[in-house]
């Protein structure tokens, strides 16, 4: 698949999904698309009929099997997908375009790194983390979803959450892709929660593993940069961590932080948390460097 239309767009998704049962002259079609997505998007049918050795009514068939009205319609979601795909190396691009010393993008970006933070902050609602913290100390057993940054953040709150929960504690999109994910959640039920992680460019694998789990009867809270978000509306508790980067896809900085408010809100409410605490540390007593 191109580099520039990414899996994880509606687009690049929607040919995935029907590739297997496409003709031969409609998966023609598909591959020019899939490898030349920047000359398609400017393509009259007739060009990209020439273009992939097929004809203009393949065009239309191959478009239609995709869910499309026409190949106007092909060809706006194109250039949506592009622009979803390409935001990030523009943003770039003009950015290394403008004056400014090495230092002066240090700082910008720590800068910006705290607006993230206090907007995270001015977004919090009490009663929002209430439930979301009184969820998490009841719930019999966590999965967590996340990929690309927020991965990172999903495997720091897995070792935070399995040291002050007795609830049993699994990453389940770390166990090899979404179909094993899957497969450690098919038990999931009414007494379990699933945390989904997602920041822009959103992840499909983690929208469908936080639908799976919810279809299951789990509730869902959802660690997401905004209002806007897919997960949004799939979430019963929603925690806002803001991800904006001038120069790169997302900043996972805010969604670390709220993983780590998580965890240290946590610590205070167990009531044997000091317990815990002081296990650990005699366990891991001559690991330390003094």
């Amino acid at each position: 698949m191109s580099r520039a239309l990414k899996p994880t767009t509606d687009l690049a998704n929607r040919i995935a999904g029907v590739y297997p049962s496409l003709s031969e002259g409609h998966r023609k079609a598909a591959d020019f698309v899939l490898h030349s997505p920047l000359d398609t998007v400017t393509m009259t049918i007739e060009g990209l009929a020439e273009r992939s050795g097929t004809s203009t009514a393949t065009v239309t068939r191959f478009v239609r099997a995709l869910g499309y009205g026409s190949y106007a319609d092909f060809r706006a979601a194109l250039s949506t997908a592009l622009k979803v795909a390409l935001g990030p190396v523009e943003g770039l691009a003009d950015a290394r375009a403008a004056a400014g010393s090495v230092f002066a993008t240090m700082t910008a970006t720590l800068k910006g790194e705290a607006a993230n933070l206090d907007e995270a902050i001015a977004a919090l609602e009490e009663d929002a983390v209430n439930r979301a913290i009184a969820m998490l100390l009841k719930a019999r057993r966590i999965f967590i979803v996340g990929s690309g940054a927020s991965h990172h953040v999903g495997s720091f709150l897995e070792d935070g959450l399995a040291l002050y929960l007795q609830a049993d504690v699994v990453f389940a999109a770390s166990r090899g892709g979404p179909e094993r994910a899957v497969r450690h959640m098919l038990s999931a039920g009414p007494e379990d929660l699933v945390i989904a992680i997602a920041l822009p460019r959103y992840s499909r694998a983690t929208l469908e593993l936080a639908s799976f789990g919810k279809k299951r009867g789990a509730m869902l809270l959802a660690l997401t940069d905004g209002p806007s978000s897919p997960l949004v509306p799939l979430a019963d508790m929603t925690l806002f961590a803001p991800a904006r980067n001038s120069f790169l896809p997302n900043s996972p900085t805010a969604a670390f932080a709220m993983a780590d408010a998580l965890i240290t809100t946590l610590a205070r409410e167990r009531p044997d948390a000091v317990e815990a605490l002081k296990g650990l540390s005699e366990s891991l007593l001559w690991t330390f460097h003094y």
